[in-house]
């Protein structure tokens, strides 16, 4: 695209100065496209505004222009216009930028055309110059960053909100910053082929979104990279810009995923409401017959009814009413047996009553009834259902026929059944709200031959008791920044603060710094989050206990996320890639967090004053005396760092008689 001056708005002006009785100037009257303005005082550079592109004087002893003044004005030509030819003041003009031009040497069509030459000179000049403000406005007003590189690859210029510095690009490739940039090397190595590809092809690249990381740790860049031709069309480079779009990616997925839950909202409601309907229909003619029992199955099965009408505008209308909820499985798993269950099926609960769910009512009823229901209907009026607790999770099994293995990768897909009368929705259903809650969900053989649905990764803890520690008390010893990190950590304790400062690689979990000390024994450890200024997306602060302080321990921690939620994350193996889980619904002033561990067992708690502790995690995690256990800081960030502020740290040994 060409920038001309009406693009601008502005009309090219040539200024002409002189006295009025002066007739020196009259040729510029035969000038066309530019407009003609007279001055008849001195000129001064105030007067020389965007739109002036050459200034012409009609006194020979310069005495209407003052070339100070106009030189000043970066780009504006002058002419000086006298009647005769004089030396002096031909070197005199020249000397202070302007140019010379005797009348009586050239013809009046020289004249205008001289003149002409020099105004677009002028207006050229004054049209790269507002181009030039106008990027720079541009490079200001950008929300990521911009870029020019040659034909080796190498930034010649850049500009914009980027984690590294311009002057440490220039001159180098993405591949050569690579290896310097740590968690954000792959960025660099995506950047570098990207920009390779368009100067070996000539193709542009328009607005491409790339992913980085996966799960809580994933971000995208939206890049744009042209061909940077000179005016013979040979090609010189490479111009674009880059900007990270992670808050809008996740936005347009939320949505998409919203979306897709409305899309199957018609199946959902017609295959939810067909169980409580057929309980109904059932129980309403043994009621007829005199059967007062029936009518409570009948209750019971509108009331399901109700709930599912008020969960299905929850959906649609997205609707949360904030507060976090606890919801004990066993319970739940008899409510729901009520409604779905045959005479002759059986339920056994094999996990204890206390075993509390990090999640709605709402979001667990639905994977229950539809995984009791795909039980019944496949395994017959006579089937034994069980439901039982895994390491990180909890299981529903039964005694039918099971699914054979080259169907189990299927089994979720809506509208895959293998029964003649089946929708193919129960599982699908099953599959949709463990995904909402961020479960994992597979399908094994169970020990009866039947089908075993496993939930994995759920907020969850089968012995939710409050142990209250001992008098055995321990201080904070040791500090060290653990795995990869670009900016080393730092701590300092002033009056029983402690003011935790970390690194950490992009999304990378494993680098941050640790505040510890090593213990034996059942220990807890607790203190309050009183300030933390994040350095991402992906930053994070809390309490870990870990095998010990070295990189690749097991370990299980407790903290919070600059979106104010809680975060739990396990490492139940050595050097295994860890697992995380957040709580998001009624935790925002829940600042005080809190690890018990006793024997192979870790609890992780929450509280809003101290005192009540809400428990949101329990997860075997076999460790090795003595541990350590502490603080721990991670900025999720190559090249900032985060800092959190903890107060009433306490590390306490809980005693025997207490577990």
């Amino acid at each position: 695209m060409t920038l001309s001056r009406r693009s601008f708005g502005q009309t090219p002006t040539i200024l002409a100065v002189g006295p009025p009785d002066s007739d020196a100037l009259d040729p510029l009257s035969d000038l066309d496209r530019f407009a003609v303005r007279s001055v008849t005082e001195r000129l001064t550079a105030d007067q020389i505004d965007a739109g002036v592109v050459c200034v012409v004087a009609a006194e020979s002893d310069r005495s209407s222009v003052d070339p100070r003044a106009v030189s000043t004005v970066d780009g504006v030509p002058w002419i000086t216009v006298s009647e005769t030819y004089d030396a002096d003041e031909a070197a005199a003009t020249a000397a202070a930028g302007g140019i010379y031009l005797p009348r009586s040497t050239i013809s009046r069509a020289s004249f205008v055309e001289t003149v002409r030459d020099v105004a677009r000179r002028g207006e050229a000049h004054s049209v790269a110059r507002l181009r030039t403000d106008a990027f720079e406005q541009l490079l200001d007003a950008h929300d990521g960053s911009l870029f020019v590189k040659n034909r080796a690859g190498q930034y010649v210029a850049a500009a914009g909100d980027g984690d590294l510095d311009p002057e440490l690009l220039y001159g180098r490739t993405d591949a050569a910053l690579a290896s310097e940039r740590d968690g954000a090397a792959k960025v660099s190595e995506r950047a570098h082929d990207r920009t390779q590809s368009v100067l070996d092809t000539g193709e542009p690249i328009v607005g491409a979104v790339e992913q980085h990381d996966t799960g809580e740790s994933a971000r995208w860049i939206e890049r744009t990279i042209l061909p940077w031709t000179d005016g013979a069309g040979e090609l010189r480079g490479v111009v674009g810009w880059a900007r990270d779009v992670s808050e809008w990616e996740r936005e347009r997925r939320e949505m998409q995923r919203r979306i897709a839950q409305l899309e199957r909202f018609t199946d959902f409601v017609t295959h939810d409401l067909r169980s409580p309907l057929q309980v109904a229909d059932g129980y309403l003619e043994l009621a007829r017959a005199g059967d007062q029992a029936a009518l409570d199955r009948v209750e019971n099965a509108n009331r399901r009814m109700q709930e599912l009408i008020s969960d299905f505008e929850t959906l649609v209308g997205g609707a949360h009413d904030g507060d976090p909820h606890y919801t004990r499985l066993a319970d739940m798993a008899r409510e729901v047996w009520e409604v779905v269950a045959r005479e002759s099926s059986t339920l056994r609960i094999d996990l204890p009553d206390e075993t509390i769910v990090n999640a709605e009512r709402s979001a667990l009823r639905p994977i229950l009834e539809n995984l009791f229901t795909n039980a019944i209907d496949h395994g017959g009026s006579d089937v034994t259902v069980w439901l039982g607790a895994l390491a990180d999770g909890f299981y529903v099994a039964d005694d039918g026929p099971g699914i054979p293995e080259a169907e189990r990768a299927e089994v979720f897909e809506a509208g895959f059944t293998t029964a003649e009368d089946g929708t193919g929705t129960g599982l699908a259903i099953v599959a949709d709200a463990a995904d909402r809650l961020n479960w994992e969900v597979g399908v094994e053989a169970s020990r009866a031959g039947g089908a075993k649905i496993a939930l994995r990764n759920c907020m969850m803890a089968t012995d939710p008791s409050r142990h209250a520690p001992a008098d055995a008390t321990y201080d904070l010893t040791d500090a060290r920044d653990v795995g990869s990190v670009a900016l080393a950590g730092s701590v300092s304790e002033d009056g029983g603060e402690w003011v935790v400062t970390g690194g950490g690689g992009d999304g990378e979990r494993c680098g941050f710094y640790y505040v510890y000390t090593s213990v034996a024994g059942p220990i807890s450890v607790r203190a309050r989050l009183a300030d933390f200024e994040a350095a991402g997306h992906d930053s994070e602060a809390g309490l870990t206990v870990r095998d010990d302080a070295g990189d690749g321990a097991p370990y299980g921690s407790v903290g919070r996320t600059p979106d104010d939620e809680v975060e739990t994350c396990w490492r139940q193996t050595r050097s295994a890639t860890p697992i995380s889980q957040r709580l998001g619904s009624g935790v925002a002033d829940a600042r005080w967090l809190r690890l018990d561990r006793i024997g192979d067992s870790l609890t992780c708690y929450v509280s809003r004053d101290g005192r009540g502790w809400r428990t949101i995690d329990q997860r075997p995690l076999s460790l090795s005396d003595p541990i350590t256990l502490g603080l721990a800081v991670h900025s999720g960030a190559a090249r900032d760092r985060a800092t959190a502020a903890f107060d009433n740290v306490s590390i306490r040994r809980i005693a025997a008689d207490e577990w």
